[in-house]
């Protein structure tokens, strides 16, 4: 029989602050709406192990008899749906500009103007249907390298988008609310 206790089922939000040679030390820096993706609908691990296998001679015959570990690799595929002016500068790889001041108001994005990845620290969140307030798991305070995964999709009432995230060193640190 499952144990509920250990499900991730629910939604969460992926935060980038770009520009930091350190992590931030206020965690309401990562809830600033310019570091905000929100409304994650599904994740993915994208974690990888390259390794090195040694084969021995014995009587004769090749064995393997030992795996080494040579390099690892952390990362996530998250699909989202919210947009905002983040998402949609990054969309186009452009940077904000003005109000134009009518009605209604739009934002000016210049295309083609910022790189096509973000880098800098990031806080990933997931919440499930326990605890409205506080997240399941929490990976926060890694550096990383963020950029769009796939063409976006549009539908009648959605807007979905990809974002690959390679985590980078430092690696920052998880947490996994521990339920009764």
């Amino acid at each position: 029989m499952s144990n509920p206790n250990l499900l991730l089922i629910g939604s969460g939000d992926f935060s980038i602050i770009t520009g930091n040679s350190a992590a931030p030390t206020n965690e309401s820096d990562y809830d600033a709406a310019d570091a905000m993706f929100g409304n994650l609908k599904a994740f993915s691990f994208q974690n990888q192990a390259e390794t090195k296998e040694h084969f021995g001679s014995y009587r004769g015959v090749r064995i393997l008899d030992k795996v080494f570990t040579t390099q690892l690799r952390l990362g996530y595929m998250l699909q989202l749906e919210e947009v905002n002016d983040r998402i949609v500068e990054t969309l186009f790889y452009g940077s904000s500009g003005s109000l134009t001041g009518g009605s209604p108001d739009y934002r000016e994005i210049n295309p083609l103007q910022q790189p096509q990845s973000l880098n800098g620290f990031a806080r990933l969140r997931v919440w499930d249907d326990k605890d409205a307030q506080n997240p399941r798991l929490m990976h926060k305070d890694f550096r990383c390298n963020v950029r769009i995964n796939n063409q976006p999709e549009l539908g009648d009432d959605w807007f979905g988008y990809e974002l690959k995230v390679d985590v980078l060193s430092p690696v920052g640190t998880v947490f996994l609310r521990q339920d009764a």
